[in-house]
């Protein structure tokens, strides 16, 4: 449903650019676009994750708490962009008050979820040796995104009682790239499910060479932007890791697709075996 929402507004959103409506900026058709795929995206990566797991009575709390609360972020910033105001800083009424406020313990609870998940996976994980690497790697790396979202809410806030208007976009620092930070932590999880999925052999090596450099480039850009720095002009060191990061996670989807391609199918000829 939210993937939907993101897509229906996504088209929205390319008449309001070719009107000459901004993309960036606390007001923008990008927000339900972004939010809406990227819970979408949460949502069914986490089912997937669910399916590696084993039925327990209470396996409804985490699904509940994900699947309720993402829809409740997304229908509340969609709600706003629609009503022609900004979702995030926005607390000019009491209703956006209250709308702000509900975000707030949506991603919390979301977050929750997946804490939730993580201890279930380190303790009664049914799935292979790959699956169960990328899940933990995925999942710590989206709590890891968590942290980072509420700092910058911590930071939006901060410019905001300083300057009194809502910030155009939230940086750290100078120039740090909070969301980029943010967003690679996000969606982490779904490379390394690909990788998982797609690996026929080596599945193991090829999804911790996947982790090793999906996390470099993470870390990276993280640093960089509690830097201050801007991601394009990162320092060297920084810099230097998350370009090994990207390349080494690039070496182990081409493998994984190699992989997947190679693989041997139902209609191909069988060699015949000698009788007797």
């Amino acid at each position: 449903m939210v993937i939907a929402s993101g897509i229906i507004h996504g088209v929205i959103a390319v008449g309001a650019l070719a009107s000459g409506d901004d993309w960036l900026g606390p007001l923008s058709w990008r927000k339900p676009v972004v939010f809406g795929l990227s819970f979408g995206m949460l949502s069914l990566t986490v089912a997937w994750v669910l399916r590696l797991l084993p039925h327990r009575r209470w396996g409804w709390i985490p699904t509940a708490l994900l699947g309720g609360f993402s829809v409740a972020e997304v229908a509340v910033i969609t709600l706003q962009t629609w009503r022609g105001v900004p979702s995030h800083f926005n607390t000019e009424t009491d209703f956006d008050a209250i709308v702000f406020g509900i975000m707030a313990i949506s991603v919390l609870l979301v977050v929750l979820s997946l804490a939730i998940v993580l201890v279930w996976v380190l303790v009664q994980f049914r799935g292979n040796g790959g699956e169960r690497l990328a899940v933990i790697v995925g999942l710590v790396s989206l709590i890891a995104a968590g942290y980072i979202g509420n700092d910058i809410i911590s930071a939006g806030q901060a410019q905001l009682d300083t300057t009194g208007s809502i910030p155009y976009e939230v940086v750290f620092g100078a120039d740090g790239s909070a969301k980029l930070a943010h967003f690679v932590g996000m969606h982490l999880i779904q490379f390394l499910a690909v990788l998982a999925i797609i690996a026929e052999r080596h599945r193991l090596l090829l999804v911790a060479l996947g982790s090793l450099g999906s996390v470099a480039t993470f870390v990276s850009v993280t640093v960089t932007a509690y830097a201050g720095e801007s991601w394009l002009a990162p320092a060297p060191s920084a810099g230097a890791l998350g370009v090994v990061g990207i390349v080494i996670a690039v070496v182990a989807l081409a493998l994984s697709v190699r992989s997947f391609a190679s693989r041997p199918t139902a209609l191909e000829p069988q060699a015949l075996l000698p009788v007797g």
